[in-house]
């Protein structure tokens, strides 16, 4: 879901940009802004919208400033806004951002003053890929189907359920330990909601992230949504002085504003590719800009600790190895993904194609050629989506080209020619049973 941006219109009604900050992001500081100094919502968003526009010299008159915060209001009450405009009839900007105009009106301009920076020209910045909402038919589909996964399954459902209804284990402790709260569930509670899950290309990770929502919402009952925010990985930035940071902020800004926003429905923040965020500090060639975006995720991690906001954190590698140990010390959950072993092998193709009833000596073929002592997979197992998208497809793509039936002859064929995805971890100590 992208943010509500902020237009601001010139002198003659033209645009003259974005505001950088986003609607939720001001929301987030007005509300923050709000519990600290005892102040109205209303009065507190009015009081941060023009201290954003008065850093930019962007000066509007009382009518259009109330206007603006209404419409703030709205978003912040859950309402979706396309956009929300900000009319400057003062033209301070114009001679703020070095605009001139001919006396037409016309645009002459050429934008020198650095304030200009402050302003998104082309489109607001889309913090997140996708916005899910669960539950979800489609997602409990693909959810059932991974299969070998049923302890990491169990593993991120409890901890989740936990971690974002913590009046939940509040209540088992009262029932079983005669009405006392442990002091262990206000240690649970301050713990910071992330979750790990690394291991190979191909084992499962965000299909279980990106499915997991649905199975909690099913667990919750009622009518209890669950969302899922997938940060957009241009997030790391491109390398500008103080742009990582201020990305990752406005993330899990408008992370924390939509959280607010949904009355107390869960949401999932999802980060792929983990490493590129948040790698390890003891990295020699590691630049400036990564230190100072490291340090503010995980400050931002350690404000949803501190906010209780029903928002858990779930990160994913596949370089395990690279991740600065400060975010290892923070998971309250780390999620193993080995290749699937033999049984879990010949599950994933039997539930696969069930219709080949496929007799014993032939999967065991099967397991055979896709395992660790086939020679052309130099002791590394096939992942689970190299059987599933790779082997099986190609299987089922030249059936198709022949035009015939699919036979068990088809798997055979394609897993003596495949070889398996080339492991990213240091090394494989385990096959996943």
């Amino acid at each position: 879901m992208t943010d509500t941006p902020i237009q601001l219109i010139g002198l003659q009604g033209e645009p003259i940009g974005t505001l950088r900050v986003g609607a939720f992001a001001l929301i987030a500081t007005a509300e923050e802004t709000a519990r600290i100094r005892n102040l109205t919502k209303r009065t507190a968003l009015s009081i941060v919208l023009r201290e954003n526009l008065k850093g930019i010299g962007f000066r509007v008159e009382e009518r259009e400033l109330s206007a603006a915060v209404e419409s703030l209001d709205k978003v912040r009450r859950g309402e979706r806004l396309l956009v929300i405009q900000i009319h400057n009839p003062l033209q301070d900007i114009h001679q703020a951002n070095g605009i001139s105009y001919d006396k037409n009106g016309h645009d002459e301009r050429e934008i020198t003053n650095p304030m200009v920076a402050m302003l998104d020209t082309q489109k607001a910045f889309t913090f997140f890929e996708v916005e899910r909402v669960y539950p979800n038919d489609t997602a409990r589909c693909w959810y059932e189907r991974l299969v070998g996964l049923e302890d990491h399954k169990a593993r991120l459902l409890i901890e989740l359920e936990m971690l974002l209804y913590p009046e939940r284990l509040e209540e088992w402790s009262k029932r079983f330990h005669d009405g006392q709260t442990l002091l262990l569930c206000e240690l649970y509670r301050n713990r910071v909601p992330l979750i790990l899950l690394e291991g190979d290309v191909g084992t499962g990770k965000t299909a279980l992230a990106e499915t997991i929502g649905d199975a909690l919402a099913r667990r919750i009952g009622g009518n209890t949504q669950v969302h899922l925010l997938k940060i957009n990985t241009q997030v790391r930035g491109t390398g500008q002085v103080g742009e990582m940071s201020d990305l990752i902020v406005q993330a899990f800004t408008q992370a924390e504003a939509r959280a607010k926003t949904l009355g107390g429905a869960p949401v999932l923040l999802l980060l792929d590719e983990a490493d590129a965020l948040a790698v390890s500090r003891e990295t020699q060639q590691m630049h400036h800009e990564d230190k100072a975006g490291l340090n503010t995720l995980l400050q931002r991690l350690d404000n949803l600790r501190l906010a209780h906001l029903p928002i858990a954190a779930l990160f994913i590698t596949n370089r395990p190895e690279a991740l600065d140990s400060a975010i290892r010390r923070r998971a309250a959950l780390d999620l193993h993904f080995e290749r699937p072993g033999d049984q879990v092998r010949a599950q994933i193709i039997l539930s696969s194609v069930p219709e080949l009833r496929i007799e014993e000596e032939m999967i065991a073929e099967l397991v055979r050629l896709t395992g660790p002592d086939e020679p052309k997979n130099k002791k590394i197992p096939f992942t689970s989506s190299d059987i599933t998208d790779r082997l099986l497809c190609a299987a089922l793509r030249r059936a198709y080209i022949e035009r015939r039936a699919l036979e068990v002859n088809d798997l055979l064929e394609q897993a003596r020619l495949l070889e398996p995805t080339p492991a990213t971890l240091r090394s494989i100590t385990n096959t996943h049973e």
